[in-house]
Parts: structure tokens; sequence; C-alpha cells
């Protein structure tokens, strides 16, 4: 995931992404359908991880026909945290926000001599934050006590491939 812009407004925290997809089979994959989900990194992230895998929390957001053996596919999209679901860490007088990024993409693949198409899943989480200066492993958080902005160096890191229920 690449994030290409970060903003916090009176309508939450808003993610702008591109989704790279790559079939490294040698079939096609078919009917690709990925989900997404945004949340607050830290105590509760495991179970919203959970539910979302469990398909009880995100969203659909992207469907592909197929995806050729060796292709490569870019997606773009907003993943939006609103105000109710935001979840600030306080650090002294600042308020700050460490957003997880979560996405699902199911699939189906054509079977030996016809039988019912296989299908799969893959599963990836993402933290999202500021790039600092210079570039380190880790991300500094987004601040909120600042008022609304744009962020100015928005980047991801991903965080975990995730297994699928």
């Amino acid at each position: 995931m690449v994030v290409s812009q970060a903003r916090y407004s009176l309508m939450g925290v808003t993610v702008a992404y591109a989704l790279i997809l790559h079939n490294r089979g040698t079939v096609a994959a078919q009917d690709v359908l990925v989900r997404g989900v945004i949340g607050n990194a830290g105590a509760q992230q495991q179970a919203l991880l959970q539910d979302f895998l469990a398909g009880q929390e995100g969203t659909p957001l992207h469907s592909v026909v197929t995806i050729a053996p060796g292709e490569t596919r870019q997606l773009t999209g907003e993943l939006r945290l609103t105000p109710d679901r935001i979840v600030p860490v306080a650090m002294g007088q600042r308020s700050l926000l460490i957003p997880l990024a979560a996405f699902d993409a199911a699939y189906r693949w054509d079977g030996p001599d016809g039988d019912d198409l296989p299908s799969g899943r893959t599963a990836r989480a993402f933290i999202v934050g500021q790039e600092q200066e210079p570039p380190t492993d880790r991300l500094a958080p987004l601040r909120l006590d600042q008022g609304p902005r744009q962020y100015r160096r928005p980047a991801a890191r991903a965080a975990a491939e995730l297994a699928p229920a």
C-alpha cells in the first residue's frame, strides 16, 4: 500500500491509497474482490482485525474480473475513519492517532478438469503515519491536537500478513 494523501477534517481522518495486486500464480485470478477497513492501532487492533477477517467489519472497495498470471494491477481509493471511531492517544499536551488499514483480497481460479473453482484469500495490514526526516523504519503518528490539516509526508508500513478465517 502506498499512501498518497492523509488529511484530518470534521469528517474524520481520510487516507488516499494505491494498492498493488500481483498475480504470482500460473493461472488467472478471477472474480477478485478487495475489502478494506481502517481503525486505530493499539489495544483494540487485534479485535478489529479478527472482526474484519470474519467479515463483520470492513467494506467492499474494489472488484476486478481477472488478473492474468504475472499481471500487476494498481487500485486506488480512500479509507475514512469517522470522528466517532477515532481513539486518540494522549502524550502530554499532544493528541495522536496511529491508523491501521487492512485489506483482504478474495479470488478464484480455474480448477483442473472443470472442477468447481478453487478460491483463496490474501490479507495484509498496514500502519499509516507520517514519514520522518530522515526516513526511518518507524512512522510518526498523526497529530490531531493541531486541528484539521493535510499531513505533509503521509506513508504506510506493512504491519502484518493476516491469516483469513
